[in-house]
């Protein structure tokens, strides 16, 4: 049994080096040449009841340093409940390049063919007269470098079906730091594998799609039914022989809220595991080593107390470091004491998702259930 222990235990740890070795040596940066002509580029972004927290968004969009002449923002209106089409009226009325959509219920939606933010950005999408779309969150903050940030990495290469940029949530409070981190931690995994060759998602909330691809997948009402329309896409462009990319870097960071509470961040969770679930194999392998770490632990610190808690402090070594070598690629700061905390966070959270994830309950978002 100890054996078992050991095993998982070091392969654990040896996932983790590899993951610092390549942050380190293998770290791709995707804008080498200055664009000379810029694109004309479509930013699409939804909002559903977001009369609280929009207008910080639109103030933003207005700072980006882009030709207007080449910019269209499409803002989306899904069903909102409270002011949010108020406010975004009021936002467009001046600005020629940006319009309102308010987008109404469809029967695929109703018959849960397609989840209601891939609705939302169904109808938009027939809307946009960009060579480019980018996409993110009515309750993101975007820097004015972002679309320019994000163009340049969709030129290296004609093959380039999709970018993903990098977000990181805002540390108004302990509990947001450690989503921050858990964040950041996720995302220097998924670009570590992404500058090896296997780019396995993108992130809604911070993405470019090529119109081309978009077009070639028939867009998101091409889309088989999924909870994470931004997982979907990404497969299904993928498919169609494009690639997807990840640049990271403090020109495309955009800051996002934090999950209020536990139950928030597992209703989060829960919608992301429907994604991960239809990851390779080989993948899911990996994250399922991440999970297993506690109980194997435990089991090495009955039986080797030592050794157990010698190897606990090695994983949380690399891992700090990893974190702190990724913060570092978007010029900020990280917080030793925090990295201590992250570690019981991390694990906590990452049991308590699983727990959840097979829970007999439905998965809510934005007051819809699925």
């Amino acid at each position: 049994m100890v054996a078992i222990e050991l095993i998982g235990v070091m392969l654990l740890l040896c996932q983790n080096l590899f993951l610092v070795v390549f942050l380190r040596t293998n770290f791709r940066t995707y804008h080498k040449k200055e664009v000379q002509e810029l694109p004309q580029i479509s930013i699409l972004i939804p909002a559903r009841n977001e009369a609280a927290i929009i207008s910080q968004c639109l103030q933003e969009l207005e700072q980006l340093d882009y030709p207007k002449e080449k910019l269209q923002i499409i803002l989306g209106n899904d069903q909102s409940t409270d002011d949010t089409a108020e406010i975004i009226q009021e936002w467009v009325a001046n600005k020629p390049y940006a319009s309102l959509i308010n987008i109404v219920p469809t029967i695929a939606e109703r018959t849960r063919q397609i989840n209601g933010k891939a609705n939302a950005l169904a109808q938009m999408g027939n809307f946009t007269t960009g060579d480019y779309l980018l996409f993110t969150d009515a309750d993101c903050s975007v820097p004015a470098s972002w679309a320019k940030e994000m163009i340049r990495a969709a030129q290296s290469s004609d093959q380039v079906g999709f970018v993903t940029g990098v977000t990181t949530v805002r540390p108004l409070d302990f509990y947001a730091k450690m989503q921050d981190y858990d964040w950041l931690f996720t995302l220097g995994m998924v670009k570590v594998l992404s500058d090896l060759g296997l780019s396995v998602t993108t992130m809604g909330n911070n993405m470019l799609v090529a119109k081309k691809a978009y077009d070639a997948v028939g867009g998101f009402s091409g889309l088989k039914f999924s909870l994470t329309e931004d997982f979907e896409i990404a497969q299904s462009i993928q498919k169609k022989g494009f690639k997807g990319i990840h640049q990271v870097s403090y020109q495309n960071l955009i800051v996002t809220q934090a999950q209020p509470n536990l139950f928030s961040l597992l209703e989060q969770r829960k919608r992301w595991m429907y994604g991960a679930m239809k990851l390779p194999l080989t993948i899911k392998a990996l994250l399922a080593l991440q999970a297993l770490f506690l109980p194997l632990v435990i089991l090495l610190i009955v039986n080797y107390t030592f050794l157990g808690w010698l190897f606990w402090l090695t994983k949380w070594s690399i891992q700090s470091y990893f974190i702190y070598l990724f913060k570092r690629k978007i010029s900020q700061e990280v917080s030793l004491f925090a990295l201590f905390f992250f570690e019981i966070y991390y694990l906590f959270t990452a049991w308590t998702t699983i727990l959840y994830y097979f829970w007999p309950s439905k998965t809510n978002w934005k007051g819809r259930k699925y």
